[in-house]
């Protein structure tokens, strides 16, 4: 991993192949914003490719040719935000940058985006490159009060690799024996019940009804089989099995 201060290595945070460049008047007052509608926002002067650019601690908004990838300009940015990126008062589409050629010279361009996603992601790279600065100059002034703390120095490291011989053993089975089994006798039980009804736990009993106080329930004789009935005793035994069965029906099970 490259160091922040590392000039030497170059990240590009974020490519828009399309922004339109205009040549704006100058501001009217120190306290007041640049306004888009001011633009002539029809016609820009430039179209280009648009790079954000991360180099060490440094960033850069470069402007190429869209076509050729020659450069145009180039905006470096300190921080974010500042006098380099500025926010225009009527959209959030059109920005205002300080671009700078190699002799430091300096002049304002607005850039505008064709979308407001474009003008997010615009802003989201850039805030994104310093908040990375951030984090890493606080991991770094933490490393070194770590190594210039004689407490830490001299606390021992723990060590948590594998000795010389030894092992460990893993078992990957998901379940135990006889747990197969007894999922199966737990699907089976929850099955029995009607959807809605929640089944009792295991090991438990249903209760039985017991019927209300001072009735009895009559007991039933099994009906007679004769051996040759004859038309007018079938007639008769189907009916009298029909009455049986009807009377049941007061019963509470």
């Amino acid at each position: 991993m490259a160091s922040v201060t590392d000039d030497s290595y170059e990240s590009i945070g974020l490519v828009k192949p399309e922004v339109y460049v205009y040549v704006i008047p100058p501001r009217q007052s120190a306290t007041r914003k640049h306004r888009a509608a001011d633009w002539k926002l029809d016609t820009p002067n430039y179209i280009c490719r648009l790079k954000i650019i991360s180099k060490g601690e440094k960033c850069l908004i470069r402007l190429e040719d869209r076509n050729t990838g020659a450069h145009f300009a180039t905006c470096p940015i300190e921080s974010y935000p500042s006098m380099a990126v500025e926010n225009v008062e009527d959209s959030t589409r059109y920005f205002v940058i300080r671009v700078q050629n190699d002799n430091g010279q300096q002049a304002f361009l607005g850039i505008g985006f064709n979308d407001r996603s474009d003008s997010f992601d615009f802003n989201v790279a850039l805030q994104d490159h310093f908040k990375y600065l951030k984090q890493a100059k606080q991991i770094e002034q933490e490393a070194k009060q770590t190594a210039n703390d004689p407490l830490q120095q001299h606390q021992p490291k723990l060590d948590l690799s594998f000795k010389e011989g030894q092992t460990i053993k893993i078992n990957l089975k998901s379940s135990l024996p006889g747990d197969e089994q007894t999922k199966k006798s737990v699907k089976n039980i929850n099955e029995s019940f009607v959807p809605g009804i929640l089944p009792p736990p295991p090991g438990s009993t249903i209760p039985k009804l017991t019927p209300p106080p001072g009735s009895t329930i009559p007991k039933i004789a099994p009906p007679t089989i004769s051996p040759q009935p004859s038309p007018s005793t079938t007639t008769t035994t189907t009916t009298n099995n029909n009455s049986v069965h009807s009377d049941l029906s007061w019963m509470q099970f």
